[in-house]
C-alpha cells in the first residue's frame, strides 16, 4: 500500500461500519462515501447474515466499502473505520491466519486498483454516519444504495458530520 498523505481535491473519504441484530441473526453494514468538501456522493446499507464475530463483520464491511467505491467509479480513496484490528491488519500486512484473513486478501485485492489508497482508523464518534446507515439495514432487505441523494433520517448526520 502506499505511503498516506494528505488527501487532496481528487481524493475522496470512505467511512464503513458494520453492527449485529442478535434477535434477527443478521448483521447491517453501512458505508458512506464523501468528496473533499465533505458532500456525500454515495451511501450503501446493507443485511447480511451474521458472521462468526464482530471482527468478522467488520472485515466484510471494509470489503464492501472498498467494492462500493470501485462501483461508483473513484480511485482515489481513504478508507476510514473504527476496527482497529482490521485496519491494522491491512496496514501491517498481517491476520492472514485469523478468521477474516480471506476478507483481507480480498480486500488487498480488490484495493490494488487504486491510484491511490490507504486506511485510517478513526473514532466510533467520527463514524457515525456509516454507523446510522449500517443500523438502517436492521429494517432493509439486501442492499439499498444511495447516490447524492440520501435518506432524510441520515441527512442531518452528514451536515453536523461536515461541520
Amino acid at each position: 500500500m502506499q505511503q498516506w498523505r494528505p488527501p487532496d481535491h481528487q481524493c475522496f473519504k470512505v467511512n464503513f461500519d458494520a453492527t449485529v441484530f442478535r434477535r434477527s441473526s443478521l448483521a447491517g453494514i453501512g458505508v458512506i462515501a464523501h468528496n473533499h468538501d465533505g458532500e456525500a456522493v454515495g451511501a450503501l446499507s446493507s443485511s447480511i447474515p451474521m458472521a462468526q464475530s464482530v471482527v468478522d463483520l467488520e472485515a466484510l464491511a471494509c470489503l464492501k466499502a472498498v467494492q462500493f467505491a470501485l462501483e461508483i467509479g473513484l480511485t482515489r480513496v481513504v478508507f476510514e473505520g473504527d476496527s482497529t484490528v482490521i485496519i491494522n491488519s491491512l496496514l501491517h500486512g498481517a491476520g492472514e491466519l485469523a478468521s477474516f484473513g480471506n476478507i483481507l486478501e480480498d480486500i488487498r485485492l480488490h484495493s490494488s486498483v487504486f491510484r491511490f489508497v490507504d486506511f485510517v482508523y478513526v473514532s466510533h464518534i467520527c463514524n457515525s454516519v456509516a454507523d446510522a446507515l449500517a443500523k438502517k439495514a436492521k429494517s432493509n432487505v439486501g442492499n439499498q444504495v444511495w447516490l447524492h441523494d440520501l435518506p432524510p433520517d441520515i441527512v442531518p448526520l452528514v451536515l453536523y458530520d461536515v461541520h
